[in-house]
């Protein structure tokens, strides 16, 4: 049968009560006594009351697991979604990396090892963080909340694997869910069997293999709800910590069932396309495969962006350009999507030879000095969607290969955007509403920018699948 990897994940931030601090030394001895390594977000500020409390016993127990970063402040106003929904692409995350970097310096100065992912506090998700975090030398998302999904499996978005978003439709159309948490109901009746029953149907709907996601707030042991330094009864404080171990030992019980931490994704999921050198045959398959749309590609036990065929088209154009005759091939780059919305286009453009060229160039030149696909591309006095101009590129790429020259014109018509699609609206507006907000936020720069950097969006596929 096939593998179900489980992913144990634990958002570990409550400064309020020194309980909370009790209850994630417990959790982690549990999981370590079950010979299961999770993996453990913490929030700087967190980070911070531990060593002020000296509870190295606390920290120590934590460092038997993987440490991911769950930000600098949990519930601080100005939240991350809250100061980045104003703001443009880069603007945005660059106000991410000067408020958030602190807490990721408390974590390595606490743990000695740098975390293995990040996850938003909350529903605070924001496509701006991606850039910075791929700087920070960070690998994966881990979060319950996400815009953007893709078969309710992991998938690659922003240049890392992410476990965000795993509901929705799977790859045979059915309503599926492979996230669930273990939280406040911890220890009350019949809530093992519930745990139990969402477990099963998750795995048993992984009849290909998969990766299941299973999150708790430690602190929800002690605390009877949110934002209170309430603490439950400590008989079901006990009762809670009973249901977790037998829970962990259900799990175990399975036979294809392999946990794992976020630092192993990568190597599970690996990125196969990324620095590759794809050969002309190749590029016409691909170029051929795009006709008249938008969307990610998969060939050979990998995955392909659009924005990376959007790079390889350009980079194969370009250097047929420059030196003339059918290049040998290109390399597949990483490259993020547009800034911003292309604002006045036009549409159903046809370029000669030479015009198309020079566009060619100056498109090259921009994606290799800004590692982003532009927002529109200029003919000149009019503008273009880089979407249309995917489907002209494709166009020059198939002709190129198979006719071994450059057309002699090339129409720039309607494309349609196909991963647009995965970039989900609903739970943009659920996780502006949640209880984590601000009465009334929304963010719809957010999800604008949730939909242009779907360009990166590409099934996470399986290292088996070869």
């Amino acid at each position: 049968m096939a593998k179900r990897y489980v992913l144990f994940w634990f958002d570990v931030e409550d400064c309020t009560v020194t309980q909370s601090d009790d209850a994630t030394k417990r959790i982690a001895q549990i999981l370590t006594r079950h010979g299961v390594r999770a993996t453990m977000k913490v929030v700087g500020q967190k980070a911070r009351v531990l060593r002020e409390r000296v509870r190295y016993d606390v920290t120590d127990a934590l460092a038997e697991h993987a440490i991911g970063y769950h930000s600098n402040w949990h519930g601080l106003r100005p939240q991350p979604a809250e100061y980045m929904g104003p703001l443009d692409w880069l603007e945005g995350g660059e106000e991410f990396a000067r408020r958030e970097a602190a807490g990721l310096d408390d974590l390595h100065d606490l743990f000695h090892q740098h975390p293995v992912c990040y996850g938003q506090p909350g529903s605070n998700w924001s496509p701006q963080v991606f850039p910075i975090l791929r700087r920070w030398g960070i690998p994966t998302y881990v979060s319950g909340f996400g815009y953007v999904g893709l078969y309710a499996q992991p998938f690659y978005y922003g240049g890392m694997v992410n476990m965000s978003h795993l509901w929705g439709r799977d790859r045979r159309g059915r309503e599926v869910g492979h996230a669930f948490g273990l939280n406040f109901e911890l220890g009350t009746p019949g809530a093992l069997e519930e745990h139990e029953r969402l477990f099963a149907a998750s795995y048993g709907a992984l009849e290909d293999g998969g990766v299941i996601s299973i999150m708790n707030h430690p602190c929800t042991l002690v605390l009877k709800e949110w934002f209170s330094t309430d603490l439950k009864p400590r008989e079901l404080t006990e009762a809670g910590y009973e249901h977790f171990e037998a829970f962990i030992a259900h799990v175990l019980s399975h036979d294809e069932a392999q946990t794992i931490t976020a630092d192993e994704l990568p190597a599970l999921y690996p990125d196969r396309a990324r620095d590759r050198v794809f050969g002309a045959d190749e590029l016409l398959a691909l170029a051929r495969a795009v006709g008249e749309e938008v969307n990610f590609q998969e060939t050979a036990g990998m995955s392909l962006s659009a924005a990376e065929l959007f790079g390889m088209f350009t980079r194969f154009l370009a250097h047929a350009i420059r030196e003339g005759g059918r290049p040998a091939g290109a390399a597949c780059r990483y490259l993020d999507g547009p800034a911003r919305p292309a604002g006045d286009i036009v549409t159903g453009r046809a370029l000669d030879a030479g015009d198309f060229a020079s566009s060619v160039l100056e498109v090259e030149s921009f994606v290799q000095a800004n590692g982003r696909l532009p927002d529109a591309v200029s003919l000149g006095e009019k503008r273009v969607s880089v979407g249309d101009y995917h489907a002209a590129l494709a166009a020059a790429v198939t002709h190129l290969v198979g006719q071994g020259t450059m057309p002699s014109e090339v129409r720039v018509i309607p494309a349609v955007n196909q991963v647009e699609r995965h970039a989900d609206e609903g739970a943009a507006h659920n996780a502006w509403a949640s209880v984590m907000m601000r009465p009334g936020f929304s963010a719809p720069k957010l999800f604008e920018q949730a939909r242009l950097q779907a360009w990166t969006l590409k099934p996470a596929v399986p290292a088996s699948a070869v």
